[in-house]
């Protein structure tokens, strides 16, 4: 019995990394973009105590209001307003191969459900809805319905703490 057992979490063991591994082929092949306007800077901020622990909060003093893009093309499958908890107003948007993006904490929607969306098109607004503590967009990327350490215009954000990124998209 003792043998069976450790041939199950053997088994178990040497699993897990081949799924880490696809969900990391599958997003790298999609090259998401930074969700926001052509040149500018963003603080991509990750802690330990972040639900979920994966997700990015960015960051700037002028958060407010800036727009909101899609990562990469997809179909918009989430539109939906949770009031004043959790994501507040947030959208999913599914690209594909088990890859989904999360925008939480927005101040608008700009896209409905079902809609067809291209790399950079404007999808929501930063706010500070839910259970946000000022203006930031929370942003998330899934595999399989899993969060995924970020990848943003082939930069790795840092676990855990800060990453600086300008983005390219729309430029």
């Amino acid at each position: 019995m003792r043998k069976l057992a450790m041939a199950v979490i053997a088994a178990l063991a040497f699993t897990v990394p081949a799924v880490s591994a696809s969900a990391d082929v599958d997003i790298a092949a999609l090259n998401l973009r930074t969700p926001f306007d052509c040149g500018q800077v963003w603080n991509a901020n990750t802690r330990s105590n972040h639900n979920p622990q994966l997700s990015v909060d960015f960051q700037r003093s002028d958060a407010n209001g800036k727009n909101v893009l899609s990562s990469a093309p997809g179909k918009v499958t989430t539109v939906r307003d949770l009031g004043n908890t959790s994501y507040g107003k947030y959208i999913i948007v599914d690209h594909g191969g088990g890859v989904t993006t999360l925008y939480a904490h927005l101040s608008q929607f700009r896209v409905s459900v079902g809609q067809q969306v291209s790399t950079g098109t404007r999808i929501g607004n930063v706010g500070s809805t839910g259970g946000s503590t000022g203006p930031h967009l929370h942003y998330e990327q899934r595999h399989s319905g899993t969060p995924v350490k970020v990848v943003l215009n082939g930069v790795h954000i840092a676990y855990f703490g800060n990453t600086s990124i300008t983005s390219s998209t729309n430029c």
